[in-house]
C-alpha cells in the first residue's frame, strides 16, 4: 500500500527521472523554496543563488520551482473548491503564507486527469516562457504528468 506523497517526495521522483545525480542538491534547493514558497517570480533566482551552480544541477532548481509552484497552486485550488461552501475569514498575508508552507508539507490531493493536464501545461508555459528550448521543456512537464499519473495510479490506504 502507498500513502500520499508530498510536493517534496512529488519534486524527488521527478528529478530522479531527469537526473538522479541531482538528488543530492535537492535539500538544500527545497529549503530556499520553502522559505519564501509565494515568491515565485523570485524563486528561480534564490534557488540559482543557493551556492549550487547551474552547471552542475541542471534539472534540480527547474523542478523545484516549476513542479512547487504548480502543484502548490492546484493544491491551494482543491482546497479553496472543497471549502467554497463554507464561511471565509478574511486571511492576512502571514496566514496565507504560512499555509503555502503547511501545503508543501501535507500529502497532495489526489489530481484528476484535468488537474494534472492543467498542472503538466503550466510547467511547460513556464519553461517555454523562461527560453528553455522545447525538447526539454515537454521533457520536464511529461516527467512532472508522469509522476502525478503514478501517484495517482498507486493503490491508497485502505483501498
Amino acid at each position: 500500500m502507498s500513502e500520499q506523497r508530498t510536493a517534496y517526495q512529488l519534486v524527488e521522483a521527478v528529478v530522479t527521472r531527469l537526473d538522479p545525480d541531482e538528488l543530492p542538491y535537492l535539500p538544500q534547493l527545497w529549503g530556499v523554496y520553502v522559505r519564501h514558497p509565494d515568491d515565485l517570480e523570485r524563486a528561480g533566482e534564490r534557488l540559482l543563488g543557493s551556492g549550487v551552480l547551474a552547471d552542475v544541477a541542471a534539472w534540480a532548481p527547474v523542478v523545484v520551482s516549476f513542479v512547487g509552484g504548480a502543484v502548490l497552486e492546484a493544491a491551494k485550488q482543491e482546497i479553496s473548491d472543497r471549502s467554497r461552501g463554507g464561511v471565509r475569514a478574511a486571511i492576512t498575508w502571514t496566514r496565507r503564507r504560512r499555509a503555502r508552507r503547511a501545503a508543501l508539507e501535507a500529502p497532495l490531493p489526489a489530481f484528476d486527469d484535468a488537474q494534472r493536464h492543467r498542472i503538466g501545461e503550466s510547467v511547460l508555459s513556464r519553461a517555454r516562457a523562461l527560453g528553455m528550448p522545447e525538447e526539454r521543456a515537454q521533457l520536464l512537464a511529461d516527467a512532472v504528468v508522469g509522476e502525478l499519473q503514478r501517484s495517482a495510479d498507486a493503490p491508497r490506504p485502505g483501498a
